[in-house]
């Protein structure tokens, strides 16, 4: 039985993501990204307290000699950053200054590094653990991020809130996700921490918060080990995985011995054996994600999609119940390729035979192409026929349909691109009357009307994804997370 979270750090964590002041110590114009983080988000300048001795202002904002010649009493977030030799000192000056409800400790070189930044995070923790109601990020981490709370540690973050919310050891792992994200799929964020070594704050209870987070509906975490200092965490994030009710993609930088010991050296993390992760990640309802940036974006974009669009009709999720999927194309080469490639991803690509195979044969007596599965279908896209065999060979036994599709010169305003896409549209929405996954797609090119056609695409909210291969490897994530919570009784 999992404890629920103390208020302390309720109200740690609420400071750490909607800060209504914040301060950063010691403040210098190498710390630009910070500040145009916060200018880009709109962060209240009013409430940003710049404590610097030697500095008068920076960036046009008054810098203060001492944390106590800030007006507030409190301060909700202040961003620690000095150097190691001086964390000791800084941090015990700043806590006997004013109240502070969250840090997050910028400053490397800590346990990741050697035994002298061992020994300094245990001070470090001791301070925090002793006579404080501070809770702490990092050290070694790039900082926080909530649309929000009009927080974030650099200015190329999308400023429109979401509800994917992130937990990560690794601070350019995070930003790349956000920026790249954001750039790919137009995906939207509600928070996320880069949280480092976890010397304080651990990744258990930033799963406990964004559980109960009414902003947040998808949970991404990217983990390396456990801190040495926290020698319960472990059995502590077991707990809090069996209390999940939202889907978690888990990506484990440590999963080989020889990453194990490149986490040791980055955030100073303890890797666990793999055997125990495998058994964690078959009876848990958390989804485990290859180690790679590319299929942790890809997977947060279809689950975050099909989540958004069953949320907009304020309905419960409808996971995949099987893994029978309908490629339409033009091109029997490309037919094959894509059959081979789904089939060895584990996919099933049933072929159309007898009262179905006969129905699509009276709607279309193909000559060129086939009507099998992959259906080829070259010349007839813009069709009332292409649209009919669609809606015929999708029943609730396909799970998944791949269209596909490309673009050409000057497609706006021409006609049968506009019969061709009114095409797209209708089958999209019979796929999704039955509860399935209807996705596009576009291979990837260098040219503009791509782009044109991709942005089209993307502000009708299509499922767009450059191969069949990342398309397929994404829905396999959702059916499977599908599969595991009914499979342990989740729901």
């Amino acid at each position: 039985m999992i404890l629920p979270m103390n208020s302390k750090t309720i109200e740690s964590l609420n400071a750490l993501f909607y800060p209504k002041n914040l301060a950063i110590y010691e403040a210098s114009e190498k710390l630009w990204y910070f500040m145009m983080g916060l200018e880009e988000l709109k962060f209240d300048k009013t409430k940003l307290y710049l404590i610097s001795p030697s500095k008068e202002e920076i960036s046009g904002i008054k810098c203060y000699k001492s944390l106590k010649d800030v007006p507030d009493d409190a301060i909700d977030h202040l961003i620690l950053s000095v150097g190691r030799n001086r964390i000791l000192e800084s941090l015990k000056t700043i806590l006997s200054q004013k109240k502070i409800k969250s840090i997050h400790i910028f400053t490397a070189g800590m346990g990741e590094s050697d035994n002298e930044g061992v020994e300094i995070e245990k001070e470090v923790k001791f301070i925090l653990d002793n006579g404080v109601d501070t809770r702490a990020t990092g050290p070694n981490g790039m900082g926080v991020y909530s649309t929000k709370g009009h927080i974030a540690y650099e200015p190329l973050f999308p400023k429109e809130p979401g509800n994917i919310s992130l937990v990560f050891q690794s601070g350019d792992l995070h930003s790349q996700m956000v920026r790249l994200g954001s750039i790919r799929h137009g995906l939207r964020y509600s928070k996320g921490v880069s949280i480092g070594n976890c010397i304080d704050l651990q990744i258990s209870e930033m799963l406990e918060y964004y559980n109960s987070d009414e902003d947040t509906d998808l949970i991404l975490v990217y983990f390396e080990g456990f801190n040495s200092l926290h020698s319960h965490e472990g059995r502590k994030l077991l707990k809090v995985f069996k209390s999940m009710k939202k889907p978690v993609l888990f990506m484990n930088g440590g999963s080989t011995e020889r990453s194990q010991t490149a986490a040791l050296s980055h955030t100073g993390s303890i890797g666990t054996n793999q055997k125990i992760w495998k058994g964690i990640y078959k009876q848990m309802p958390i989804l485990e994600v290859p180690t790679s940036l590319d299929d942790m974006i890809d997977y947060t974009y279809l689950f975050s999609n099909v989540i958004n669009r069953y949320k907009s009709k304020q309905k419960e999720v409808v996971y995949p119940k099987g893994k029978n999927a309908l490629i339409i194309l033009w091109s029997g080469g490309f037919g094959i390729a894509a059959t081979n490639t789904l089939t060895e991803l584990g996919m099933n690509v049933p072929v159309f035979k007898g009262e179905v195979l006969e129905k699509l044969r009276k709607i279309y007596p193909v000559k060129i192409g086939s009507l099998s599965n992959p259906i080829d279908l070259p010349w007839i896209a813009s069709s009332d026929k292409y649209l009919d065999l669609a809606l015929t060979a999708i029943t609730e036994d396909i799970n998944l349909v791949m269209i596909l599709t490309d673009a050409w010169e000057d497609f706006e305003g021409k006609d049968h691109f506009q019969k061709y896409y009114n095409n797209l549209l209708k089958i999209r929405e019979h796929t999704e009357s039955l509860d399935n996954v209807f996705a596009l797609i576009l291979p990837y090119y260098p040219a503009r009307r791509r782009r044109r056609y991709y942005s089209k695409l993307m502000k009708d909210n299509f499922i767009v994804y450059p191969s069949f291969r990342r398309a397929a490897k994404s829905f396999l994530a959702l059916y499977e997370y599908g599969r595991k919570i009914k499979n342990i009784g989740y729901k």
